[in-house]
């Protein structure tokens, strides 16, 4: 499954003001509507895509939920994208019933449920604001004041937008870290109906193991539609039609979606900042917290139900943090990062004026990310790590403290923390020890959280210190805040102590990454704009989960000293279930094997391409030069993470269901025909 990034590469820029676009391949590929290299399109392809096609493309193509991506499907408002995409979805509507596990179909439109809280965005509107954000900045501003300014000019452009279109909602944007920003005006569809889940097993077949992999069989698919006033939505003019056909080996293809963030821009400083702290950071945790799950399912199997999207969801920023940070860690990787630094930097430095106005950068950049890397253990290991007696702790120290120094809010406060539950979950015990085994590897020995919660402790008994505190007393709750400083000082209870002592490092340490944040944007708007006047517009800015679309084609890749095939059939599917034996996770459910001989074999269930793709691209439609879907893009191969930091189609590819796939599920396996029919015959 696609996975939100943090962090990627600027590479080689030289020579980019005198060579097509196509020449800037290690920046990626993952084009505005506003700004489509058609010179590069009609240069690479023989295909120059008129403005029509644009905005249908565009129209058809939607940002599903907090962090996918979607496309109508037919004039009636039937929307696709993953099932996993669906999987929380899916949870909220299902009651006593297991959809997620089992599948859904519904039979007829008033069977379709409707999914509570959930939205589809349609781009309609999008028109540069950069002088309308930078109103009123000087070179004399500083950080707080750049940012401040920013703000309330976005505040302005936003309320305006929204006041001249009532039905819309508006986001600027900002590209290129900060050197161009973009209003966005979106339609929003908020009665949204599930129509057809597959099973979760088919949809993940092969688990966390087959998860970032190809060759792959995962017919990762499913189905909402988008309703008004109670009808299904008119969408005549603005869906894609089905391929028959599906794609060919080498055929040019897009995909259009919403890839959630990238970082390519960074610098070689920041990169060593990603590596050091946050990504090793992030991954231990994860790693750490996944195997705490799969305990509690090991010794509570009935509780499977109930963590299952959480594990699955965590195994995969798990698989791809791991290899983001391989990438990070890799050393020739690193050095083309290095070589292309150089490169822009020097292409800088032959420019006086640029060289005056930007050649400072770097340096300063790097000043930045040293401070952050040093400034990472504190801020995430001196808190109170999920344990809620230290979190109700911390409430009474601030409301105290806030009353102490005559804060008009700390009535309010005092309430809250008088009334704020302390409540302890599945593995909270657990999720809070790991927090203080790994506070006790990033922080230093004599660190004094180290030394009050660990002094003499293990972190399991630290914890067992922590749960026995008073707060969940309330009497003792409001002896404290009637008490006042007083009381909370001379307190010996567990928590409080703790919370005595982290309160202002918490501030400090937050205050300080805000700084630090604030920096690091102001230097990295001013890297676009040297990009800007070094080298143009004709690069592909980083991912903002905004809408984008991204040219490759169909092709397989070298990998293990073999051949990766362009696609995979059912015979793979079926195949791979046999050589485990039938064993999770390549097991098939029961109706899968009971049809097995109604599906056609040779069909194709999975392809790859060299679209450039990240999280947030899950559920994005894959398409020909003729508008048409030819499969549903759901992950990328393991070659790909490396992609994180520099996008390299030798070997990385989008992974993506086929449309073969996907009918011969519905019509074979669902007896889903009348979807099976929307979307064929809406031609």
């Amino acid at each position: 499954m696609m996975h939100r990034p943090l962090s990627l590469l600027l590479c080689s820029l030289a020579f980019a003001s005198v060579v097509p676009a196509q020449e800037h391949g290690e920046l990626g590929r993952m084009w505005t509507f506003e700004n489509p290299p058609l010179a590069y399109l009609e240069a690479e392809y023989g295909f120059k895509p008129t403005q029509e096609w644009l905005d249908t493309v565009r129209l058809a193509s939607l940002r599903y939920g907090q962090g996918c991506s979607a496309s109508f499907v037919s004039p009636k408002g039937l929307i696709m994208t993953n099932h996993h995409c669906l999987r929380g979805d899916i949870t909220k509507v299902q009651g006593a019933a297991d959809w997620l596990a089992d599948g859904f179909v519904a039979a007829a439109l008033e069977d379709e449920v409707q999914v509570p809280d959930l939205t589809v965005q349609q781009l309609v509107s999008m028109r540069d604001v950069t002088a309308e954000i930078n109103e009123g900045v000087t070179d004399g501003d500083d950080d707080e004041a750049v940012e401040k300014k920013r703000k309330e000019n976005e505040a302005k452009i936003l309320a305006a937008a929204e006041s001249a279109s009532e039905n819309l909602t508006a986001q600027v944007v900002q590209l290129f870290q900060g050197a161009r920003y973009q209003l966005y005006l979106y339609k929003i569809y908020d009665d949204i109906r599930l129509v057809m889940a597959p099973h979760l097993q088919t949809a993940h077949f092969g688990g966390d193991p087959d998860n970032f992999t190809y060759p792959r069989y995962g017919i990762d698919f499913g189905f909402v539609r988008a309703y008004e006033d109670g009808e299904p939505a008119d969408t005549a003019q603005q869906y894609f039609r089905w391929s028959q056909v599906g794609p060919q080996e080498g055929e040019l293809v897009f995909v259009t979606g919403n890839p959630g963030s990238t970082s390519r821009l960074l610098t070689k400083a920041q990169f060593d900042y990603e590596r050091d702290a946050v990504h090793a950071r992030i991954l231990e945790m994860l790693d750490n917290r996944i195997a705490i799950l799969q305990g509690l399912v090991e010794r509570a199997p009935q509780l499977e139900k109930r963590v299952r999207t959480t594990i699955l969801s965590w195994q995969n920023g798990q698989k791809a943090y791991r290899g983001e940070l391989g990438g990070l860690r890799d050393g020739d990787l690193m050095q083309r990062k290095e070589a292309a630094e150089r490169a822009f930097r020097q292409r800088i430095a032959d420019d006086p004026k640029l060289e005056e106005k930007y050649g400072h950068l770097w340096d300063e950049l790097a000043e930045v990310a040293a401070a952050q890397t040093a400034l990472d253990a504190p801020l995430n290991f001196q808190t109170g790590g999920g344990s809620p007696h230290v979190e109700k702790a911390l409430a009474i120290v601030r409301a105290v403290r806030a009353a102490s120094a005559g804060n008009p809010e700390a009535g309010d406060m005092a309430a809250f923390a008088q009334h704020m539950p302390v409540r302890m979950g599945l593995v909270t015990a657990e999720f809070v020890t790991d927090h203080l085994v790994r506070a006790a590897r990033w922080l230093p020995a004599n660190d004094p959280y180290i030394r009050l919660v660990l002094g003499g402790r293990t972190p399991e008994q630290g914890e067992e210190w922590l749960r026995s505190s008073r707060v969940e007393d309330g009497d003792f709750v409001a002896s404290l805040l009637a008490g006042g400083i007083s009381a909370v000082e001379a307190s010996d209870d567990p928590a409080i102590r703790v919370a005595r002592l982290l309160a202002p490092k918490i501030e400090a340490n937050q205050a300080a990454a805000e700084r630090l944040d604030a920096r690091a944007a102001v230097l990295g708007s001013k890297i676009g704009l040297a990009l800007f006047d070094a080298y143009g517009d004709a690069v592909s800015p980083d991912a903002t989960f905004t809408l984008r679309f991204s040219d490759g084609r169909v092709k397989g890749y070298e990998y293990n000293g073999t051949l990766a095939p362009w696609r995979t059939s059912f015979y793979g599917l079926y195949g791979h279930n046999a050589e485990f034996d039938d064993h999770h996770p390549f097991d098939l459910p029961a109706i899968w094997k009971e049809r097995m001989g109604d599906i056609d074999m040779q069909k194709s269930v999975d392809f790859v391409a060299t679209v450039d793709s990240t999280g947030g691209n899950s559920g994005s439609p894959v398409i020909n030069q003729q508008r048409e879907i030819v499969g549903l893009l759901f992950d990328g191969n393991i070659e790909s993470l490396p992609n994180e930091f520099v996008f390299d189609d030798d070997t990385g590819r989008s992974v993506c269901v086929h449309v073969h796939a996907i009918l011969e599920a519905l019509t074979k396996i669902y007896d889903a025909d009348r979807i099976a029919a929307e979307l064929t015959e809406a031609q």
